[in-house]
């Protein structure tokens, strides 16, 4: 039984305030945890540690091998107290605490990467590292005023790409500065409704592409440092396209060539 300790401590990481004191975030639903503990037994080194699961025993009967081999805290919990502890509508079978990882960010040779400027809605930004995964992209960098990579609602939206994909957040102005550094010839291409047609482009892998936020696009600063603007041709009468749609239609465009 959970104690009322416990419950506190947890419903915590539902609050970015509770997240980031504790440096720990909630994973749920049998996906998402199937997903994370894939990643925490396979080969090399997870960069998530688990603390904690919480799981009904439905769930417990299927997951014998994993719960045996744990070492991390494991509790048998009812549906009911599962309930006080989840941020799902609808609590699925498990619950997980994670302990939030320190990404560094290394060289970006030989690698299309995504900038994200100022997306803050937790669904398009969960797709688009859903889509990043897709593709093979393994780094996005992040705006600091992006929605927390943390939030329950981004999370559950990356379907367990997040355990896959390195989201950093910084000034991305300055990143862009640190790339061209490292790689003088690598262009930045930025999502515009006003850019060069993206179907008629030879692309370059090797790339930068940024993309804003549906109401604000990208600022001014960024667009400075832009060696490109690229959009996505509207055929009818759409005011803009969802920026994680356009999100996954550019990377099909990058990884055709």
């Amino acid at each position: 039984m959970l104690s009322k300790n416990k419950l506190k401590q947890i419903n915590a990481l539902q609050r970015k305030k509770g997240r980031s004191e504790n440096g720990l975030f909630l994973v749920e639903g049998e996906k998402m945890v199937d997903e994370l503990l894939t990643q925490y037994f396979g080969e090399g080194e997870s960069v998530y540690k688990i603390t904690d699961l919480y799981y009904t025993l439905p769930w417990k009967m299927n997951h014998l091998d994993e719960l045996e081999d744990a070492d991390f805290n494991c509790e048998e919990v009812t549906e009911s107290e599962l309930l006080k502890i989840s941020c799902l509508s609808s609590p699925n079978q498990v619950l997980a605490v994670v302990t939030t990882p320190t990404k560094m960010l290394k060289p970006l040779d030989e690698e299309l990467v995504l900038m994200l400027d100022g997306v803050r809605d937790p669904g398009n930004f969960g797709t688009i590292i859903r889509c990043a995964d897709w593709f093979g992209i393994k780094y996005i960098i992040c705006s600091t005023d992006c929605v927390e990579l943390y939030n329950p609602k981004v999370v559950q939206a990356t379907m367990g790409s997040i355990f896959r994909v390195n989201v950093i957040y910084t000034d991305l102005p300055a990143a862009i500065q640190k790339i061209r550094r490292n790689n003088p010839l690598k262009p930045v291409y930025g999502a515009s409704l006003v850019g060069d047609n993206i179907f008629n482009m030879n692309l370059d892998q090797n790339a930068v592409l940024v993309l804003g936020s549906e109401s604000h696009g990208l600022r001014e600063d960024v667009k400075e440092m832009l060696t490109r603007e690229v959009m996505i041709p509207r055929f009818g009468q759409g005011e803009s396209l969802n920026v994680a749609i356009a999100a996954a239609i550019l990377c099909s465009e990058f990884k055709r060539y």
